[in-house]
């Protein structure tokens, strides 16, 4: 029997075993999102409902000029925002739609790009078995950090970060591609085009969004610089277009009213702004290490280094460069955060696209780790060393803080299996059945009991508090208000 080739198999079998569950599980989950708070101010701003798609679409073009002028310069983001409005269109069937798709699409292209990555290291060899492992790693390590509610189960978190932070990872993949030999001068060409177009889309999204998409570019195409020595003109034009779009989203006039109001009118407070940033990033990293499992990932990954160090010793040094600068990611993500919020503020949605830079950031510098320790002790033809390593692994993994029943990806499972979204859902759903079809023009409602981990459909006691307003001028009503317990 071929034992190399059964075991091949059984790892890649287990690994797409691990990805399917993963994001079957927060897609489905994803399908029970409510509409709650901006969704419904959004689309009453936008001002068009049911009509034909060129009208809508010009609608929505409308609306990000509008908002670009007075709130803020994700001009991406606020396209969409108006145009797969699920209130202005289509309702409940297309927000489950557009959630699930927004799961799938980030999973996708956090594929692209490992996938392509690994083509520089592995060559003409396909090694699935490596890809699909790195992959479950990284997909794992993102979904255990923390269960982003504001990004997968909130439709106006998924068009200002996790659509556009997508919509950056495959203008990576396809910057990636287009500096690889294997393909054509036209196939070049044609990536080239679509990494431009994508990459200019994400830099209208947050700003966290912008300044990591435009950093992973222009430190990938130092990377090629490195290697090639040569200075290559579509990676300049590619990066130019990604930073003329974060030009265009940082100097909206609306980013500026909106931060004078954050901020109390104290200015931009860069150097309070830096530690802020520095400090979030500290924290999150430490959280990270001591709260999962991304301590027993950081060993896999330096075992994957070990036995990769063959494929990467020629470009060793150039490697450890780039994986030193790409530990930076981080802190370019944070900083405008820190700046816009005008304080320490580090919601749930911005802490997404954090912990996804700092797994991929550090399981990258894990590699580069592993190769370095191959390469100073020989480790990969010894066998006793890689026996050691193994069991390094293994009490690494028993002696983790987080258990794997205690991870975020089973807890929504559980909160998926046991009915507690699906009811939750269909509590919301019997609300807004009543808002449509009630006669009453002052209307005092229960509001659905809070769930955990989960982004929760809410109104206020005020009549007149912004959410209430904007739930009231869908539905046609003078006003809105919780009622007393």
């Amino acid at each position: 029997m071929n034992w190399e080739k059964y075991g091949k198999g059984a790892v890649i079998a287990v690994n797409c075993f691990a990805i399917f569950f993963m994001v079957y599980v927060i897609a489905v989950s994803a399908g029970y999102t409510v509409l709650l708070g901006d969704d419904f101010t959004h689309g009453v701003r936008v001002g068009a409902f049911h009509v034909p798609f060129f009208q809508y679409f010009a609608a929505s073009l409308q609306y990000m000029k509008e908002i670009y002028l007075d709130w803020q310069g994700t001009y991406f983001a606020m396209f969409i925002q108006a145009l797969l409005s699920p209130i202005n269109n289509f309702g409940l069937p297309q927000l489950k739609a557009v959630m699930i798709l927004n799961v799938l699409l980030f999973a996708a292209a956090l594929f692209g790009v490992i996938w392509t990555a690994f083509d520089f290291i592995l060559k003409e060899k396909k090694m699935p078995q490596i890809r699909l492992t790195v992959f479950s790693i990284v997909l794992f390590s993102v979904l255990d950090a923390e269960i982003f509610t504001e990004i997968f189960f909130w439709y106006s978190g998924a068009v200002a970060y996790s659509i556009p932070f997508s919509f950056a990872l495959l203008g990576i993949m396809f910057f990636l591609l287009q500096n690889n030999d294997c393909y054509s001068g036209r196939k070049k060409l044609v990536f080239s085009i679509c990494s431009a177009f994508f990459l200019f889309c994400a830099s209208g999204g947050s700003l966290a969004v912008t300044g990591t998409g435009c950093y992973i570019v222009l430190l990938l195409a130092f990377g090629f610089y490195l290697t090639s020595h040569k200075i290559s003109v579509r990676n300049i034009v590619v990066t130019v277009v990604g930073i003329i779009g974060a030009v265009v989203n940082v100097i909206a006039p609306g980013n500026f009213s909106r931060h004078t109001q954050n901020s109390g009118g104290e200015g931009f407070m860069l150097v309070k702004s830096v530690k802020w940033a520095v400090k979030n990033v500290w924290a999150e990293t430490e959280r990270l290490t001591k709260e999962t499992m991304f301590g027993v990932m950081l060993v896999a990954m330096i075992l994957i280094g070990i036995y990769l160090s063959a494929r990467l010793q020629k470009i060793l040094k150039k490697y450890g460069i780039i994986s030193i600068l790409a530990l930076l990611t981080g802190y370019v993500t944070a900083l405008p955060v820190a700046v816009g919020y005008a304080g320490p503020l580090f919601p749930n949605r911005c802490c997404f696209i954090l912990d996804v830079v700092l797994v991929v950031s550090f399981l990258n510098f894990a590699v580069f780790i592993g190769c370095c320790l191959e390469r100073w002790a020989d480790l990969r033809d010894n066998r006793g060393a890689c026996a050691v390593l193994f069991v390094v692994l293994f009490a690494v993994f028993v002696s983790s803080p987080e258990k794997i029943s205690e991870s975020s990806i089973v807890t929504v499972a559980e909160l998926m299996h046991n009915g507690t979204y699906r009811n939750y859902y269909e509590e919301c759903v019997s609300i807004y059945d009543y808002l449509e079809n009630c006669e009453e023009a002052n209307v005092v409602l229960p509001m659905p009991e809070y769930i955990e981990n989960f982004e929760c459909f809410y109104f206020d006691e005020d009549e007149t508090a912004w959410v209430n307003i904007g739930i009231a001028e869908y539905y046609g009503k003078e006003s809105i208000k919780r009622m007393n317990e």
